[in-house]
Parts: structure tokens; C-alpha cells; sequence
């Protein structure tokens, strides 16, 4: 029984999508049985690629404690898709726990309608405070990186978005700046209300691959990517005008070609440029 617990553990971490697929296949029942032993993160792992409703299904029938530990361990966008579908009492009992912050998050998002710009925000996107020297800002980004792109949103200490910057940006700046001396103040917003249609027509989409998303009162949601405008594509086909649609999501498809190129370029001059300073 623990070898077949270590091959299932072991194909599940090489193969998330065609697991995901499998257990879809399987049914909720008999793959709770699958999955009530492994690592709640490497069933998140997998069940992010599953659909929304089939996830559900599936985490109604492992235990809430390890509910709790797979949808803590998804990314926010998933678990709120997921638990769109559940009923509110079962809802409610597995917010309650997950920690402070992811379940905070997830309540956040919640509030807002399917579809809307607060809850199709990914939250865990890389921020900075406005209050730390530069170097700092750059050991951070090396040790808690993973999220960081392009853009660096800079958040002060109640939540509210302040500023923006680029990863070059602070690559290249050798000074004992803080962070919030460098960023740019003057920034473009997407509102939490904001729906489908006013989310594809921003016309900011012809400039920038990912936009913030924030509150009537400035406190940031997190940031809404090109990815997920893909998935918006789906979701309004047959309900606005394809023309509308199309048109903009040409012109962010060609914003996110362009700014990857700079991007990969950006980091090649920086590793240049700081070799040279050095």
C-alpha cells in the first residue's frame, strides 16, 4: 500500500494536467479515496486543473481539515471558482479554516459577482511596502520572488495600492533610495466592480499586459493578467460583440508580446549593467 501511495504521489507531481483528467474520469467519491492520503498541496496542485464544479465535488469528500489545506494551497483565482460551487454552510465551515490571510483574501473576493474585476484578480502577486531602502526591496524579490513580474505594485501598510515600478527599475538603481521615491504614483486602475465588458474595453489594455485591481477606497485586490483575459474570452463568446472582444484582445495579445520582449531584454541589460557597477 505505500508503494502505490509513493507512484501516486509521484505521478500526480510529474503529471498534473492528465491526473486531473483522471480524476475527473474516476468520480468524486472514489477519488476522495485516491487523494485523503497525499499532501494537500500536491492535490491543489492537481485539482487546479480540474473544473471548478468537479473540484468541488471531489473536496466534498475529504475530510474539511484537508479541504482546507488544498484550497489554502491553490491559487486564490482557482479557490474561488471552487468555492463559488459549494453550499454556503460547507462554504463558510472551510473559510473558517484557513489562515488569516488566504482565508481574508478569498472572503474579499467573494463579496464580489462572478466575473467581476474583484474576483478574477489574482491577489498573490508580488508587492513591495514604500518604506524599505531599494537592496532590501531587491534581497526580497530573490527570496520571495516567485510571484514577482514585470510590473511591481507597491502597497503601503493598511493595503492601499500607491505606486507602481518595473523589476528593471530596481535592478539598475544602486542608490540607499527607498522604494517609494522611485515608483510612479500616476496609475492606471481597473475597478473591483468593474464587469466583463468594462474590464475587455479598458482602453489601457493597448498599453500595459497587466493591470491592478482596487477598491473604491484604493486598497489593492491584486493584479488581472493577460491569461485570464483569455478565459474572459470564453465566458462573454456570444454575449458581446465579437468584434469588441476581438479587437481587444488583439491589441493586449500584441501589448504582451511586446512587453515580454522587453522584459527578457530588461533583465539581460540589468545582469550587464550591475556586473559593471560592481
Amino acid at each position: 500500500m505505500e508503494l502505490e501511495h509513493h507512484l501516486t504521489l509521484g505521478y500526480f507531481q510529474s503529471h498534473p494536467v492528465e491526473s486531473a483528467r483522471h480524476l475527473e474520469a474516476l468520480g468524486p467519491e472514489e477519488a476522495g479515496v485516491l487523494l485523503e492520503l497525499l499532501p494537500g498541496e500536491d492535490i491543489a496542485q492537481v485539482l487546479e486543473h480540474c473544473l471548478p464544479m468537479a473540484t468541488a465535488k471531489i473536496l466534498g469528500e475529504l475530510p474539511n481539515e484537508l479541504s482546507g489545506k488544498v484550497l489554502s494551497a491553490m491559487n486564490a483565482t482557482s479557490a474561488i471558482g471552487v468555492l463559488r460551487q459549494l453550499e454556503e454552510s460547507t462554504r463558510y465551515d472551510i473559510l473558517e479554516r484557513l489562515d488569516n490571510s488566504m482565508g481574508a483574501t478569498l472572503r474579499r473576493a467573494l463579496r464580489y459577482s462572478p466575473n467581476t474585476a474583484g474576483s478574477l484578480a489574482d491577489p498573490q502577486v508580488f508587492t513591495l511596502p514604500p518604506d524599505i531602502p531599494v537592496e532590501e526591496a531587491i534581497s526580497r524579490i530573490r527570496t520571495y520572488g516567485q510571484k514577482a513580474m514585470y510590473y511591481i505594485y507597491v502597497i503601503d501598510r493598511d493595503g492601499k495600492l500607491e505606486g507602481v515600478l518595473t523589476l528593471r527599475q530596481l535592478l539598475i538603481d544602486t542608490s540607499d533610495h527607498l522604494v517609494g521615491t522611485i515608483m510612479e504614483n500616476q496609475l492606471t486602475t481597473l475597478s473591483a466592480e468593474a464587469d466583463l465588458e468594462e474590464i475587455i474595453k479598458h482602453p489601457e489594455w493597448s498599453r500595459f499586459h497587466t493591470l491592478p485591481v482596487v477598491d473604491r477606497w484604493g486598497t489593492f485586490f491584486g493584479a488581472l493578467r493577460y491569461r485570464m483575459l483569455r478565459r474572459i474570452e470564453k465566458d462573454v463568446e456570444g454575449k458581446a460583440p465579437l468584434g469588441t472582444v476581438s479587437d481587444s484582445l488583439m491589441q493586449l495579445w500584441e501589448a504582451y508580446s511586446i512587453t515580454g520582449i522587453r522584459l527578457m531584454t530588461d533583465v539581460a541589460q540589468t545582469v550587464t549593467e550591475r556586473k559593471k557597477n560592481g
